[in-house]
């Protein structure tokens, strides 16, 4: 009882212990920081600060704003360069056959009612003004379903140069319809085009001129999609029958299909390699099986059940068949035909139940030899006879003597008088029938072993027979030619597949 008590105080002291070294170490771990790191700009603010003229910028956008109507476009042609820089792409839905993407847009135009000497107002040269009190132009993507201005709350100005030059740029997150290819999903490549271009005014007074300086300057990949190039044309379009200055960027994308390759093509491979394993191997030495069709229909309902989740993500098309699904089916064909060839191998394994035996020309074809096996004998069995005169003497001693006398008289009216002899005889007469009785049950015992014996040697023999049989054996070679033939046929898709990715 002592031990026990020392032992659980040992127990206690070694756990609070171990619990005072763990808060010890959260203790000492170190405690999150932020790292600051500034930039000098004390020799340039000294530089700016005495060139600066008191009131300049106020008076200078006084001035622009009294000359300029911010309803008023601007006289003569107006060139906008336009430049949409890709920032990300955050999704493709296949289903909508909708892109999302986050962009940069920037335009640079030239408004002369925005123009300066900058030598009259403290040699500013450039300012800002609000986007919403000078004229902009009606530049949109045409082909966008969503649009979401990031800088919507933000007062957002605009850089106005001495020349009249004015930049504009913006953030934004735009959705835009896109044809769905789904031909070759998940090993699809798609392309989404984004349409640019002024709603209300003509080529003959906004043209549109691309930049790319900075299209992918700040681009972050997609997990899901690999971004393959993006082609800008400027090109022409026919809108209310106004003829307008449009800007196209082709966006081409490919799908890294490792996901639906680990989730749904290999699984698929696994479920119905196993099938057409477990349709062909032998697992018993009979070889008649008939759950092999149950093990097949199993399968064809999985690789449907995934079929359905395939569905399910690429839009429902009635022009083409998703690679995958298409996949899918090959399988369920295969695993189909499988589970009905194995009805030609157990009714060829059946044919040789009774000991039937093909010709010697369809062993040559499956490559086997003929069977050379004896034929069976007929059941012999062994019976002892047991000696007549030993019956005899038995049947002697159990019967008694037959010659004793028959004619003895009986006292009626006193006890019954047993002579002494008669007991002797009795006794004698009880112990002759137990041991005839014994010899009986040893030599049925005997003969129950034999028989036995002879049976087990009888099903040993019989069971080869079945083993060896033409039948058996052109069954068992079928199995094994279907079974390599099948998982050749469900192998080869997969490693196209893979290949592919």
């Amino acid at each position: 009882m002592q031990s026990l008590y020392r032992a659980l105080q040992i127990f206690i002291y070694v756990f609070l212990l171990s619990l005072a070294k763990s808060s010890w170490i959260n203790q000492e771990e170190e405690a999150p920081h932020v790292n600051l790191q500034t930039v000098d700009y004390s020799n340039e603010n000294d530089e700016l600060n005495s060139t600066i003229v008191p009131g300049s910028s106020k008076k200078l956008t006084e001035y622009l704003l009294s000359r300029h109507n911010m309803n008023s476009a601007p006289d003569g042609l107006i060139n906008i360069y336009y430049e949409l820089e890709l920032v990300h792409i955050l999704g493709i839905d296949e289903l909508k056959q909708t892109m999302t993407v986050l962009i940069y847009v920037d335009e640079r135009w030239t408004d002369p009612s925005l123009q300066w000497e900058p030598a009259l107002f403290g040699g500013i040269t450039k300012t800002w003004l609000p986007m919403d009190k000078i004229w902009v132009p009606d530049v949109i993507i045409f082909n966008m379903l969503n649009h979401e201005d990031l800088l919507a709350s933000v007062r957002a100005p605009v850089l106005v140069y001495p020349n009249g030059t004015i930049e504009a740029s913006h953030p934004a997150v735009h959705t835009v319809s896109c044809e769905i290819n789904i031909k070759h999903f998940p090993l699809d490549d798609q392309r989404c085009a984004l349409e640019v271009a002024s709603w209300a005014y003509g080529k003959d007074k906004i043209r549109l001129h691309a930049h790319t300086e900075h299209s992918l300057e700040h681009y972050t990949d997609n997990e899901e999609w690999h971004l393959l190039n993006v082609n800008v044309s400027e090109r022409e379009y026919i809108h209310e029958g106004i003829n307008v200055s449009e800007l196209r960027y082709d966006v081409s994308v490919k799908r890294r299909p490792l996901f639906y390759m680990v989730t749904l093509t290999f699984p698929s491979y696994v479920m119905c390699a196993i099938s057409v394993v477990g349709l062909f191997a032998r697992f018993s030495t009979t070889g008649e099986r008939e759950e092999r069709f149950t093990l097949g229909v199993t399968a064809i309902l999985t690789m449907a059940v995934l079929s359905l989740v395939v569905s399910e993500k690429v839009p429902h098309s009635s022009t083409h068949v998703p690679l995958l699904v298409a996949y899918f089916l090959f399988n369920m064909v295969v695993v189909s035909v499988a589970a009905m060839t194995t009805g030609i191998v157990m009714r060829v394994h059946r044919m040789g139940r009774f000991g039937r035996e093909p010709h010697s020309f369809w062993m040559k074809v499956f490559c086997l030899r003929p069977n050379r096996l004896a034929a069976p004998k007929k059941r012999a069995y062994r019976v002892k006879i047991v000696d007549t005169g030993e019956q005899s003497v038995m049947l002697e001693r159990i019967n008694g003597d037959v010659n004793q006398p028959q004619n003895q008289t009986v006292n009626l009216n006193g006890p019954v008088q047993v002579p002494q002899h008669d007991h002797f005889s009795l006794h004698k007469r009880i112990e002759a029938l137990e041991e005839y009785i014994r010899k009986m049950v040893s030599r049925c015992e005997h003969m129950q072993e034999e028989l036995d014996e002879w049976d087990c040697l009888e099903s040993l023999s019989a069971r080869k027979r079945r083993e060896d049989n033409g039948y058996v054996r052109i069954s068992q070679r079928l199995d094994l030619v279907f079974m390599a033939f099948f998982l050749f046929i469900v192998t080869v898709p997969v490693i196209v597949l893979f290949s592919l990715t």
